[in-house]
């Protein structure tokens, strides 16, 4: 027997609906729906609902799993007993905000959004469940959300040889209106620590992530040396890129290295900085690489809204 025909006897069918939250066990609700849905079994990956489409079904999850996904972002499940769809069901001017995606083998009963007003005017209860309902959902919508930063933060990522390069930019930026926070080996990999979690909600964060590449290893490659950054630093400024996106994330190079830097990368422009002659004060070589920075933190401000926990 597949997923779909366990609800192919109506009583079966009923039963399964009464547990619905909307419909909170009230058998005549149950059957006015059951008598106009529409039965459907989706395979794991297929879509319910994509978002920006404009049709306005609504759908009861009976059995499985699916995902909530916004912008190409997975939220948040939606399981069994509960209904989608409801927002564009209820109001026709608005297309659907999210698209919901079977995680696994899924079974629900789609209705029309006019058997929805008619079963509706028949039990008006069903207006205060959905806007109950409804109000929990945007609550849990707006934990995802969290407010931008008050002052834009800069998150800095480097090997220890980098760290004095960081901590001079850090100086050159104190007069501007930001909290920079700078990232070193013995921060990312802290003893006993969780390296990955503790850098995803440091970028999460952010407003600007930098990522500081020095010649610190070499890689023979086609026959010929080339200097490459440590392969955390990579893996950090790639990070940094999904996260933040291209135009928040800079990556530093020295001037007249030949860098190596992964095909993935290309399109993305480093900025140069100047390596400190002997006798020469920090600030004076940084300056052109800090004024860019600066430049780049004043045009970009901070993000309207970030990411929060997932």
């Amino acid at each position: 027997m597949s997923l779909k025909q366990r609800f192919g006897n109506r009583a079966a069918l009923v039963e399964a609906l009464r547990a619905q939250k909307i419909v909170q066990g009230d058998t005549a609700v149950a059957e006015a729906i059951a008598d106009v849905g529409e039965l459907l079994e989706f395979a794991p990956g297929q879509n319910l609902i994509e978002e920006g489409d404009t049709d306005r079904d609504m759908f009861f999850l009976l059995a499985g799993k699916a995902q909530v996904i916004v912008k190409g972002v997975r939220l948040y499940p939606r399981e069994k007993n509960v209904s989608v769809g409801e927002m564009s069901a209820i109001n026709p001017e608005i297309t659907r905000a999210a698209t919901i995606q079977a995680d696994e083998p899924t079974v629900a009963l789609k209705i029309s959004h006019l058997d929805l007003d008619a079963i509706a005017e028949k039990q008006p209860r069903i207006w205060r469940l959905l806007a109950i309902d409804l109000s929990g959902r945007l609550e849990q919508r707006n934990r995802f959300i969290n407010k931008p930063n008050a002052r834009p933060r800069v998150f800095f990522i480097c090997s220890a040889e980098a760290l004095d390069i960081a901590e001079c930019i850090r100086a050159g930026l104190q007069h501007e209106d930001a909290v920079v926070e700078i990232w070193s080996d013995d921060h990312i990999f802290p003893p006993g620590g969780y390296p990955i979690e503790a850098l995803e909600r440091g970028v999460n964060e952010s407003d600007l992530g930098i990522a500081i590449a020095q010649p610190d290893d070499l890689v023979r490659c086609r026959e010929r040396t080339q200097s490459t950054p440590r392969d955390n630093v990579i893996f950090e400024l790639g990070f940094f890129m999904s996260r933040l996106g291209r135009a928040r994330t800079l990556l530093l190079v020295p001037r007249g290295e030949d860098l190596k830097l992964p095909s993935d990368f290309k399109g993305l422009t480093p900025l140069a900085y100047a390596q400190p002659k002997p006798g020469e004060e920090p600030s004076t070589a940084l300056g052109p690489v800090i004024y860019q920075i600066k430049r780049r933190l004043r045009e970009l401000g901070v993000r309207k809204t970030i990411l929060g926990e997932k």
